[in-house]
């Protein structure tokens, strides 16, 4: 009885007959024309069921369901005529989709069954259509949800990084506005620390305390994002590079002044960040706007926490970090297409005729097209960005195998120098390799000797020490190059356990000229003398060199006048007279 039917006929004693009959059984309302029906359904509908007679004045039957076809697509629509020709009954049919045709005069029992089959009917279709409405919605739902998810971090509630390089992708592309905007390029400072030692919990909360600070840093207008795992993007809009300049600083201040605290522990946060200004003839691509906002923010790391860098088209360390981040790719490719070439030079004694072979290793990248790179243009970007342990060890595994297929120079080896990185002297990786991969070929440990800097073991000199003790156990040898460069040389030589001083070049270059270098040089020979140690002089280009090298008591030399480098496979085949007679 919930669902309403409607019979449209123009006989009295039909609609009277029918009401009669299902007034208890159907919601049964009727009506004597088409325009009345129209009328009802407009004020009283919807109707679940519609019976119309086909012949009535004015508006036939017809006429009606098409109409109704129209304006209530989903009521059932019943045909009742004393008309049985077959053509009408498909012209109803087709025009009005008809669910039912019926002659008339139709049994209270038929009409009633037809009635009952017609509301079940509208029941089955509401409820799919409920159904799809529901499914339906859900899609809209899930299709925004998964739309925000894709433009946004999930943990902060920010813009990532594609929908950041987007919005600023339209600024770039507009035309060009009487304000300049700015991009704030943010990396926390001790994130990886704190993600490490107070576990991945602590360091989602940081991002989320962050992301707030800056949030309510920003103004309406800004856009927001977190655009990789601790760094943040902010592009302000109509901002002065000043003003972009001064909003760091802020941002730097609310950090420290709230700090972190995680279990118990206070943490002071920081972060440092790069600041690029976008005028408004700015044409640069967003990926290369962003990408020098990174490029800055890494030159503000290099000086500390807590620092900014604003960028400016002359920008030496800009540039400098940029053709770094140029030669990062190009060395890992190097690693994988085993793209790096080992070069040596010869090492030749001064006081004594020593027997055998005695060189430093050297390292060239050969390009595609077969040009030789030096080091010097690769290996600070590879010091810089901790990629010096990979190629030590590519070095080592390298210089193995070459040995291993090479038994005669091996047999002619004397001693073999290899220049270890500062990265390389606490890196548990490479002291591992070194420990197992010499005993495991079957190659003596006393023919390998290791170069390390200065520099490098000063800012190291725990780990330097621990790492030259370790390996000296196995038998390696150890050289501690540009020996004299450092402030306190002497002072803390007597805590490395080295076999070998080579000596800085920039001591022996000029020391034909310059009595200062002479004594210099004099003075670590005597100091090395005592305390058991050879002594190496590198950067011998003339024969005078030589001679007061010689008279000083120099061990070693090492330099473009006796030699110059070589690909080591020259040395595979040299028979043992040739090569010691050109040194």
């Amino acid at each position: 009885m919930n669902q309403k039917i409607l019979l449209v006929d123009d006989e009295i004693n039909v609609r009277q007959a029918y009401s009669r009959a299902f007034h208890k059984r159907f919601n049964l309302d009727t009506a004597c024309s088409g325009q009345e029906a129209l009328h009802m359904i407009a004020t009283d509908g919807p109707y679940a069921v519609v019976v119309s007679d086909m012949r009535m004045p004015g508006m036939n039957g017809i006429e009606l369901l098409q109409e109704l076809r129209m304006l209530t697509p989903h009521t059932v629509r019943i045909m009742l005529t004393g008309n049985a020709d077959q053509k009408t009954a498909v012209e109803a049919v087709n025009s009005g989709e008809v669910y039912r045709f019926l002659n008339k005069p139709c049994s209270i029992e038929k009409m009633a069954e037809a009635l009952q089959d017609a509301l079940t009917l509208y029941d089955q279709t509401s409820s799919e259509r409920e159904r799809n409405s529901q499914n339906a919605q859900a899609v809209e739902e899930l299709s925004k949800r998964l739309l925000h998810q894709a433009r946004h971090d999930v943990l902060t509630g920010l813009h990532n990084r594609p929908a950041f390089e987007e919005t600023l992708e339209q600024l770039l592309e507009a035309p060009p506005s009487a304000t300049d905007h700015a991009l704030i390029y943010l990396d926390l400072d001790l994130f990886r620390v704190i993600n490490t030692s107070a576990g991945p919990s602590a360091g989602d909360a940081l991002l989320r305390q962050t992301a707030q600070i800056l949030a309510d840093a920003c103004g309406s207008q800004d856009v927001l994002a977190r655009t990789s795992s601790d760094e943040f993007s902010l592009l302000l809009m109509n901002r002065s590079i000043a003003e972009a300049q001064r909003l760091g600083e802020d941002i730097n201040i609310r950090l420290h002044g709230i700090g972190f605290q995680w279990d118990g522990k206070d943490y002071d946060i920081s972060a440092c960040m790069g600041i690029v200004p976008i005028t408004q003839d700015e044409r640069r691509k967003a990926s290369a706007v962003l990408g020098t906002a990174e490029t800055a923010c890494n030159v503000a790391k290099d000086n500390g926490r807590g620092q900014l860098h604003v960028s400016s088209p002359s920008d030496p360390e800009l540039t400098r970090h940029f053709n770094e981040m140029q030669w990062v790719g190009r060395i890992e490719h190097a690693l994988q297409s085993d793209r790096f070439r080992l070069y040596y030079q010869t090492i030749s004694p001064l006081q004594t005729n020593d027997e055998g072979e005695h060189y430093e290793l050297l390292l060239r990248l050969e390009e595609a097209d077969g040009t030789i790179i030096q080091p010097n243009s690769f290996l600070p970007a590879a010091e810089h960005y901790h990629l010096s342990p990979l190629i030590d060890r590519w070095v080592v595994r390298t210089l193995v195998r070459w040995l291993t297929d090479n038994p005669q120079a091996l047999q002619r080896l004397s001693i073999c120098s290899i220049n270890l990185s500062g990265h390389s002297l606490g890196n548990a990786e490479v002291l591992t390799a070194i420990r197992e991969i010499f005993p495991n070929n079957h190659l003596p440990a006393h023919k390998i000797c290791f170069e390390i800097t200065e520099t490098a073991a000063i800012a190291n000199l725990n780990n330097a020490t621990q790492f030259i003790k370790e390996l000296k156990q196995e038998g390696f040898l150890f050289a501690l190059d540009d020996f004299g460069s450092g402030l306190s040389s002497f002072a803390y030589l007597r805590n490395l356990p080295v076999d070998y001083l080579k000596i800085d070049g920039v001591f022996v270059k000029n020391i034909a000229q310059d009595p200062i270098d002479q004594a210099m040089v004099r003075a670590i020979s005597e100091v090395a003398r005592v305390m058991h140690k050879k002594t190496v002089a590198e950067f011998v280009d003339n024969e005078e060199t030589l001679k007061i090298l010689r008279d000083i008591g120099i061990d070693y030399v090492q330099g473009y006048y006796l030699s110059r480098p070589q690909p080591l496979d020259q040395l595979a085949d040299v028979p043992a007279e040739q090569d010691m007679s050109n040194r």
